[in-house]
């Protein structure tokens, strides 16, 4: 397949549209602009960054980043350009040296303040709205020619001090074809940052990232692909994508997945028979699967795991699952069908701590990431225009996304395209069924785990690829949101015979099964 030479406004941008076109409008609508150094100088003398470090100094830095690439293609003036490099400089200038001599943006460890750390999701940010400058640039022979060194070198960052300095540290999980990374487990003092502690305590040690974080990785690796046609960047970005596509529950038509699921046995705490992370579609930031679905949409459009099977799914549970259908007062519940719960347990005190989230829980949201593919979806978001087709917000969602009807046509591929298989069964109640790893290792065991929303009998068996039925690994209950975990070792529990060969696990309840394939034995 061969990627196209074009980088288009990605539909993300919609949210800080109007900062990227203008500070206000007048009673006419004509926009205001805002002087590209004045951005830059705004961005840089940002107040926040004298509170946060880390990967917090990470998050707010990234915030509108895209804005000088934004406001380059709408007016193709290349002081945007000239200021974003500013900024991105500004930016390389506040990476410190690790102990392991690979720079990160070190600085207070979100989990535990006794600690200082770089992390992988800020990388991931800060590198990817950087990349998306070498990608313009590099895919025009003009801008190449002005501007071409300065994306070169900051490609030649995001490839040693991002990909490669977090494979050096053995946080990348391989099992092809799924893979994902684990939170790191050395930190730093903030008045030694020479030296490394390693404390596997620690929250989230060792502990497999949400899928917003592993997918935040996988977009950084698609431009690094489409920058350098190395297949290496390819391929990590589809096992990231397609473990993610592999833990979706699918039935009435619709998928559902959650915030986060093991995806390693690390993941687990076979002591106390839990996740080491909670399983759930998140109860109140309902942004996080709403940014998800646009990394998604982001795959699809380059041709990676997802096909249009997969995103008329996704649109569905926007709007089977979650709206309420009042196309003039729209509300929205979360993707697992939760309704929206005043009780803030719990959430009064992130407010006072974050400053943000839903006014409450279970509440979801239009995900706007899918205008690309559905008209219902763009008649729910232009209510917020409110009419007004003259404003800033709306000329650029008209150059955007309107300059197309909607439809499946991907934006950076062409020609045909072969994604990954996943045979999905529809199954209601198990919101988890995953085996980790998926390959069993000789002489060892897997761990088999699954979670229900509704208690009930439960059997675990083991199926060959052509659908036949070869043993039986569990029977007997499952408890109403309740882990079930079961360790096994390939051999035939009744003759105690190996297997050999791929299998699939079956999980069978009342309201449905679930599957999930696995490798035994010689042909690993």
């Amino acid at each position: 397949m061969q990627i196209k030479r074009k980088l288009s406004l990605t539909l993300k941008t919609l949210c800080f549209i109007v900062a990227v076109i203008s500070v206000s409008a007048n009673k006419k609508g004509t926009a205001q602009t805002l002087a590209p150094d004045r951005l830059y100088q705004r961005m840089a003398n940002n107040p926040a960054f004298k509170k946060f470090t880390g990967e917090n100094f990470c998050w707010q830095a990234a915030y509108g980043m895209n804005r000088y690439v934004n406001n380059y293609e709408l007016t193709k003036n290349t002081e945007w350009l000239d200021a974003g490099v500013k900024y991105y400089d500004f930016l390389i200038g506040k990476m410190m040296t690790d102990p392991d001599g690979y720079k990160g943006w070190i600085g207070k460890y979100t989990y535990d303040s006794r600690y200082f750390q770089d992390a992988l999701v800020g990388d991931a940010i800060l590198m990817a709205g950087i990349l998306d400058f070498c990608v313009l640039v590099l895919e025009d022979n003009n801008l190449k020619a002005k501007y071409g060194d300065k994306a070169n070198s900051y490609v030649k960052t995001a490839r040693k001090d991002f990909i490669e300095k977090w494979d050096y540290r053995e946080c990348w999980i391989d099992d092809d074809p799924y893979g994902s990374y684990i939170g790191f487990n050395k930190y730093l003092k903030e008045d030694n940052l020479t030296e490394w502690i390693t404390d596997p305590k620690v929250s989230r040690s060792g502990v497999s990232h949400p899928f917003n974080k592993q997918m935040d990785v996988a977009e950084v690796c698609l431009q690094l692909h489409r920058i350098t046609g190395e297949l290496f960047y390819w391929d990590r970005a589809e096992k990231i994508y397609f473990t993610t596509k592999s833990h979706f529950q699918y039935f009435d038509n619709h998928y559902c997945w959650n915030y986060y699921e093991p995806l390693y046995p690390g993941d687990i705490d076979m002591e106390k028979r839990d996740t080491r992370h909670g399983v759930w579609v998140h109860p109140w930031r309902s942004g996080y699967q709403a940014g998800e679905v646009s990394q998604i949409v982001n795959a699809y459009h380059h041709g990676i795991v997802f096909d249009s099977v997969d995103m008329q799914r996704i649109i569905n549970t926007n709007l089977d699952v979650m709206w309420n259908k009042d196309s003039v007062h729209p509300k929205f519940i979360n993707s697992n069908g939760l309704g929206a719960d005043g009780d803030t347990t719990g959430l009064a005190n992130f407010k006072r701590t974050y400053g943000h989230s839903n006014a409450v829980k279970n509440g979801g949201e239009l995900w706007t990431g899918l205008l690309d593919f559905d008209q219902t979806i763009r008649d729910l978001y232009e209510l917020r225009f409110n009419g007004d087709t003259a404003s800033p917000a709306y000329l650029s969602y008209k150059k955007s996304v309107l300059v197309n009807p909607p439809g499946f046509n991907r934006k950076y591929v062409n020609g045909k395209v072969t994604v990954p298989i996943v045979g999905f069964t529809e199954c209601r109640d198990l919101y988890l069924a995953t085996v980790l790893p998926h390959k069993i290792p000789k002489d060892g065991a897997s761990v088999i785990i699954c979670k229900s929303w509704d208690a009930g009998d439960i059997s675990i068996d083991l199926y060959a690829t052509s659908g036949i039925k070869l043993t039986n690994l569990y029977k007997g209950e499952i408890g109403r949101g309740k882990n079930l975990i079961v360790t096994w070792d390939g051999k035939d529990p009744a003759k105690k015979a190996a297997f050999n060969g791929e299998y699939k696990i079956r999980w069978t309840t009342e309201g449905g099964y679930r599957e999930f394939p696995i490798e035994i034995g010689n042909s690993l």
